[in-house]
């Protein structure tokens, strides 16, 4: 299991890059080892998963997109859990093929380090969102607004940390930020047609 001293690390870490400072890197465990424990963060960030899918699921229901009693509660589910586990592996197993071609072999284990340990931070504004809008603070419209502008945030925060993990020139790291997108559109698009058959 992940330690509290880990998560901590991190989180201090992660912070330490939002603010494009590179000693935050040496918050984490970078070696083989750290590599495959940093993939078990997908547990920690179960409940923002589970708050966004009910967020999504009410919104969906209150924009009457789909009626409420003929809701695919079981298909939504599994194509939400299934979308979350490929899409947490998918862009590893890509960049593991694709490093030796773009020049990242050598910088390939820490960027996926920080890559999973930083989706803790990089979820809160999301589990926040989620929150307030399952509560009932904020309205639907309210609530796409700051998802778009966490999607933002979250974007050049993925940025920095392909700079700086990857010491990489803007264009390839925008290019590992695109290609990130890209797949979880996909996947996203997919999990989607899976529920709504």
């Amino acid at each position: 299991m992940i330690s509290t001293s880990e998560i901590r690390a991190a989180l201090d870490g992660s912070w330490l890059l939002l603010r494009n400072q590179s000693q935050g890197m040496n918050y984490f465990d970078q070696s083989t080892q750290g590599f495959w424990r940093s993939f078990l963060v997908i547990f920690l960030l179960a409940p923002v998963f589970l708050v966004s899918a009910l967020a999504e699921k009410k919104l969906l229901i209150s924009e009457n997109v789909i009626l409420s009693e003929v809701f695919p509660e079981n298909t939504y589910w599994l194509a939400q859990f299934l979308s979350l586990g490929i899409d947490w592996v998918m862009l590893p197993l890509v960049l593991a093929m694709l490093a030796g071609p773009i020049g990242i072999s050598r910088q390939y284990v820490p960027f996926i380090v920080v890559r999973n340990w930083t989706s803790l931070l990089a979820s809160v504004p999301y589990l926040a969102t989620g929150l307030l809008y399952l509560m009932g603070i904020i309205p639907s419209g309210i609530m796409v607004l700051l998802s778009f502008t966490c999607l933002i945030v979250v974007l050049w925060y993925r940025f920095l940390i392909a700079r700086i993990a990857l010491q990489a020139s803007a264009s390839l790291a925008i290019g590992i930020v695109f290609l990130d997108i890209l797949i979880s559109l996909i996947i996203g698009e997919l999990a989607g047609r899976l529920w709504a058959v």
